[in-house]
């Protein structure tokens, strides 16, 4: 059997179908009560063999592409579905909707190939799924690509055009990095993805998050591209007042770079999904902070008065980088996040743990609001995600490409640092009017810099040697070019531990 669609399967497969208008409001109103009600921890209901399967087991289990929603209806879109295990316990529910009416997709077995979990006993259909993703005609007409998945708490990543999955978004961070206390994921338990007409270019996707301390309603509307952009829209309602909420976070991977030492026998250059944080204010200043892995976990905030876009970025396209045939860094999409309407006063926060390996997330991005919670008050944002191969405009600032760190001869607790700038206006530059603005934050002081040309990129070398005042101090350092009076950069941002 296969899922054709909405008013298209025997009656006995399908849940109902209910008739109503699924819109930003339905979901809101569904949201609002359930803020209002006490906090109720959804059923563990996950069959003992799903949970105890293992990784391989889990692998194996494949959905079967001819079993994809909308496929026979030949629509610009089609749908697959991830079973549940024990790595993704939670049950989703997942709706279709059209104009006039809803209905939940079951579990179907049927759906997925189990070449390796083949004695799993009966399987219900209340059993529901981990999660789904949405294919399209992405690279090429006649081929309905990956192109966005939501999966586990939160999580959603996407691509587009000649990528490969690397970086995360999520709904809502909640107190992520706070020493004291434990991180809180809220989990999306129930979307509405709505059907589309034929050569509809948007698939339009509701959903409820729910969590102790929040509640809220989704709305992402999905543009696959040679850039794929999602416009979100969410209310929240908080059931508690919460002392850390992250709004439009962004999660990603930092294993070494060309600023840290290649662990032994690490063939490869680099190892990374994102190489820096941009950060971008509507006065115009730009900020790019480099990853690294640190030795414990650290966070550091850049202040806005009003934000343009913050996002985590894959600058580094250089294959000879990584050297990686099958993980193709390279490919990963950069993402960042840009508001709808004005955000107010905040802070973006970077949060960096220590990571021995490259298979799991160590990096994540959110915006703070200067605002505080306030329980059973609304809070409404908007905001589009890009996730590109490109970058934002530049206009006409120079880009930081390069950040290497290393020891300084002499100095027992000093760094040498070199900062590439790629500068679009390069060649009408004077070298002689070219300067560089530093500033070594307390526990530090510089001891000297210099500016060079450097015509093989395009731009500029900036050298800084800095002094830490003792062993253990952990001492930022911040420079932009200049040229004569003009600020021409943005600006680098860099915190080291001597």
């Amino acid at each position: 059997m296969k899922l054709a669609g909405l008013f298209c399967l025997a009656a006995g497969a399908w849940a109902a179908i209910e008739p109503v208008a699924v819109n930003f409001d339905y979901v809101r109103v569904l949201a609002e009560a359930d803020a209002a009600a006490p906090y109720r921890a959804p059923a563990d209901d996950l069959p003992a063999r799903l949970a105890a399967l293992t990784y391989d087991e889990y692998r194996d289990i494949r959905f079967r592409p001819a079993q994809a929603l909308w496929r026979s209806d030949r629509l610009p879109f089609q749908l697959q579905f991830f079973h549940r295990s024990g790595m993704f316990r939670d049950k989703v529910t997942i709706r279709e909707f059209s104009p006039t009416h809803e209905q939940v997709i079951p579990f179907e077995r049927e759906f997925f190939s189990y070449d390796l979990a083949k004695d799993l006993g009966n399987l219900h259909s209340s059993l529901g799924y981990a999660g789904f993703r949405v294919h399209a005609p992405l690279n090429r007409p006649d081929y309905y690509d990956e192109v966005i998945a939501f999966l586990g708490a939160s999580y959603f990543r996407a691509i587009g055009a000649q990528m490969v999955y690397g970086l995360s978004a999520r709904g809502l961070a909640v107190n992520c990095g706070l020493p004291d206390q434990a991180e809180e994921f809220p989990r999306f338990t129930d979307f509405w993805v709505g059907k589309p007409a034929a050569g509809e270019v948007a698939l339009t996707i509701y959903a409820l998050l729910k969590g102790p301390s929040v509640t809220g309603a989704y709305e992402f509307v999905v543009r696959p591209g040679k850039a794929t952009m999602v416009d979100v829209r969410t209310e929240l309602i908080f059931r508690r007042p919460v002392p850390l909420p992250g709004v439009a976070p962004l999660t990603s991977m930092f294993w070494y770079g060309e600023n840290s030492t290649r662990p032994p026998r690490q063939m490869r250059p680099e190892v990374h999904d994102s190489d820096g944080l941009i950060v971008q204010d509507v006065m115009g200043g730009r900020t790019w902070r480099p990853l690294h892995n640190p030795d414990a976990p650290e966070f550091a905030d850049t202040p806005v008065q009003r934000l343009v876009r913050f996002g985590l970025m894959q600058r580094d396209r250089r294959i000879a980088s990584y050297e990686d045939l099958e993980a193709h860094y390279e490919q990963r999409p950069s993402a960042w996040i840009e508001p709808r309407g004005d955000w107010g006063e905040g802070a973006v926060r970077l949060f960096q743990l220590p990571a021995g390996s490259e298979y799991g997330d160590n990096i994540v991005a959110f915006w703070v609001p200067a605002a505080k919670v306030v329980a059973g008050r609304p809070w409404e944002f908007a905001y589009r995600i890009v996730w590109s191969l490109g970058e934002p405009p530049t206009d006409g600032f120079a880009r930081v490409v390069n950040t290497h760190e290393g020891n300084l001869p002499g100095s027992e607790h000093g760094r040498l640092f070199w900062v590439d700038f790629a500068d679009e206006g390069f060649a009408g530059r004077n070298p002689a009017a070219m300067a560089a603005e530093i500033q070594v934050g307390d526990g530090g002081h510089l001891r000297y810099h210099s500016v060079s040309p450097y015509p093989q990129i395009g731009g500029w070398r900036v050298a800084i040697e800095a002094d830490a005042a003792e062993a253990g101090q952990t001492v930022s350092v911040r420079c932009r070019l200049r040229a004569g009076a003009q600020p021409i950069s943005e600006t680098w941002s860099y915190v080291w531990k001597s």
